[in-house]
């Protein structure tokens, strides 16, 4: 069976928090201000992913004949955010082919996992960038 390739994470009560922002303010859409946030979130996460890819695999003694490249590293990027109708993403992921092995593990490897982590390392940080965010467009309302 392959590995999964992508999980997603949801941040609960956004969608209703841009309804509401939605009644007030119809330019929320296309002021860009969530968009930006949530790529901020990503960058954030990606980030951590990178932190954490040090701490498990990188700055541990090598064991086996495998080669440590830091391709897995380099290669783990937060895509730009995507905005539809009803939502708005960010993709956090490794481009090596082998990060699904180290994140889910294998039978015969433990997972070693770094983008999950990272995600839920960050949720707090991913809030107060949102909240930032949404803060600074009122105030921008505000003031005009």
């Amino acid at each position: 069976m392959a590995a999964p390739q992508a999980f997603k994470m949801n941040i609960s009560g956004v969608d209703q928090l841009l309804a509401t922002f939605r009644n007030y303010f119809n330019d929320i859409d296309t002021s860009f201000v969530i968009l930006n946030a949530v790529s901020a979130i990503g960058v954030v996460i990606e980030a951590r992913a990178k932190e954490i890819l040090n701490e498990k695999i990188y700055n541990t003694p090598q064991v086996g004949g495998y080669i440590r490249t830091g391709l897995l590293r380099a290669r783990t990027v937060a895509d730009k955010a995507n905005a539809t109708k009803d939502q708005v993403t960010v993709i956090v992921r490794s481009k090596q082919k082998y990060a699904p092995y180290i994140e889910f593990g294998t039978s015969k490897m433990k997972p070693r996992a770094f983008l999950l982590p990272a995600a839920q390392d960050q949720s707090k940080e991913a809030l107060d960038i949102l909240n930032d965010a949404l803060t600074d467009f009122l105030k921008g309302k505000i003031v005009k």
